[in-house]
């Protein structure tokens, strides 16, 4: 059986480390997201929008508004969880560590 030897240039070796340090950053944006609001709770917010949604805001209770500006705020903070994401994997240098708290809202 041959031996195959491969040899990266340096470019390649810039790209695969890209990819690698883009899907840390991901997993890590994935973390702090689901720390944040686990799957079955943004499913239940995503119900209750829907929900509401077809209720219609001006018949909403008070208890209903209140739920919404909840959801609603917790939207807002994933939102800047995704944003920031984006701009630490576009950093150039990237940051030695993705999972540094400094890094993040």
């Amino acid at each position: 059986m041959p031996f195959n030897l491969t040899i990266e240039t340096e470019a390649e070796l810039a790209a695969r480390d890209a990819v690698g340090f883009s899907i840390a950053v991901k997993a890590e944006a994935g973390r702090r997201i689901l720390a944040l609001c686990p799957e079955w709770k943004q499913r239940n917010l995503t119900a209750q929008a829907s929900i509401l949604a077809e209720k219609g805001r001006a018949t909403w209770s008070p208890e209903e508004q209140a739920a919404w500006d909840d959801g609603e705020a917790l939207w807002t903070q994933i939102a800047a969880i995704r944003t920031r994401s984006n701009e630490i994997e576009a950093m150039d240098p990237p940051p030695a560590d993705p999972t540094d708290d400094a890094l993040w809202p």
